[in-house]
């Protein structure tokens, strides 16, 4: 099945010239998207609509970003009131108050809030804020996950040849960039996921000397891989025991399994949390959040922490608003993304099921990824990096794009739910996936 990509193709050669690649980050780009990438044009609802008019069911949004949908018109409305008002102060306003207060309402681990402009400044800012408030320098990374491209975190972040991981107890630590310098990732220390008794070697290990272990709930930088039973409370009950923080990264499921987010869904109260992505329906946003004692580590001449753009007045109405439409009515939004996203899940089940096809689909509510593999779970990095087929997903995903779903392309990615789609998207996903599996 073919797909007009004339105008995208024409677009993408111009913006070789000018661009990078043609584009302003890899994810986007010709490594991934063959012949080209897409070039959209407009969004509405749960759809996206490129320049040569094709429609799509979007299950990227944004990098997960629009928990909303596209062109929500509450959004819009915020976007004109900000305008009007002005878009940014760098100075306090109610508005950033009254954003804050609604956040410490929700979130359990939030006593008080420091506003950022992404997700990667936000863990910027935790793992600092963590340092200067413990006095020490070190902090245990897990295999596999990603919290922005800030130096410290970039190690074993994307999908390696399993014979170069090392053991799991002795993991060999890969950078994943140029330009980094060994001094920059000299303390992380690297650890498997999902493994509790090698967390607590590594604490033994450099006792005294770690200030905090970071970890999303679930790893969505390689798709999505839940936490065992029992594990985060595991990671919560030894890092309050050995007096270090545990940081939550909930830049990717803030905002979307609840309305205080997955630390509200596993019971699980961190000390420090950041946020980003679905926050802000769209607008960059970020935000760090925590204990009264530890983010009044933040104050003036402590731990520094400054950011022109930081709570701008674009972004406080755009926030304020998102709260506002996915917790209405007991929370019916959020709800929303649940219902939508275990439909699909259970479709594609039914799917791969029927077809006697040899691949799992991992998530539940609002957030899935599958997997073309024998296995029947993925339950960490090791198992991603040599126990599936990303390239048998990748002409999957391509499969599916021909066929109007937009969906990443990557297996480190994940798809996503926002409170627009509905069921008719539900059936066109599931059909658009059955004749894309016949046809491989």
């Amino acid at each position: 099945m073919s797909l007009n990509l004339e105008k995208s193709q024409k677009l993408y050669e111009r913006a070789k010239n000018v661009l990078v690649e043609g584009v302003n980050s890899p994810s986007r780009g010709g490594e991934f998207y063959k012949p080209c990438p897409i070039f959209i044009d407009h969004g509405q609802g749960g759809k996206i609509y490129d320049v040569d008019q094709n429609e799509y069911v979007d299950l990227m949004l944004g990098f997960s970003a629009l928990v909303l949908g596209h062109a929500h018109p509450e959004i819009i409305t915020a976007l004109q009131r900000a305008g009007n008002k002005g878009t940014h102060y760098a100075a306090a306003a109610e508005i950033e108050v009254k954003v804050a207060e609604k956040m410490c309402q929700l979130i359990p681990s939030a006593e008080k809030v420091r506003f950022a402009n992404s997700g990667t400044e936000a863990t910027m800012a935790a793992i600092r804020l963590a340092r200067g408030y413990t006095g020490r320098k070190k902090f245990i990374k897990f295999e596999g996950q990603y919290h922005g491209w800030y130096d410290p975190f970039l190690l074993n972040c994307h999908a390696r040849s399993a014979y170069t991981l090392g053991t799991r107890k002795d993991p060999i630590s890969i950078p994943d960039s140029s330009g980094l310098t060994p001094a920059s990732l000299a303390d992380t220390i690297m650890a498997p996921w999902n493994d509790i008794e090698i967390v607590e070697e590594k604490i033994r290990q450099y006792k005294g000397q770690i200030a905090a272990i970071i970890t999303e709930p679930i790893m969505s930088n390689i798709g999505f891989i839940p936490p065992k039973p029992g594990y985060l409370k595991d990671l919560r009950q030894i890092t309050n025991d050995n007096d270090i923080l545990l940081i939550m990264d909930e830049v990717v499921t803030g905002f979307r399994y609840a309305p205080g987010g997955c630390q509200e869904y596993f019971e699980i109260v961190p000390d420090i949390s950041t946020f980003g992505k679905a926050m802000g329906a769209g607008i960059p946003i970020g935000a760090v959040v925590g204990k009264n004692e530890i983010m009044e580590a933040f104050s003036w001449g402590k731990v520094l922490h400054y950011g022109t753009f930081n709570a701008t007045r674009l972004a406080m109405e755009i926030v304020d608003t998102n709260i506002d439409v996915l917790t209405r009515d007991g929370n019916a939004g959020i709800k929303h993304l649940h219902t939508i996203g275990d439909k699909i899940i259970a479709g594609l089940k039914d799917i791969f099921e029927h077809r006697k096809v040899p691949a799992i689909v991992q998530g539940f509510g609002p957030m899935f990824q599958l997997y073309f593999t024998q296995k029947d779970s993925i339950d960490d990095y090791r198992d991603y990096c040599s126990e599936i087929d990303p390239d048998k997903y990748s002409r999957f995903a391509h499969k599916l794009l021909r066929r109007g779903v937009y969906s990443t392309v990557s297996n480190g990615l994940h798809s996503i739910a926002c409170i627009a789609h509905t069921e008719e998207d539900v059936a066109k996903v599931l059909n658009a996936a059955d004749d894309a599996i016949s046809s491989m």
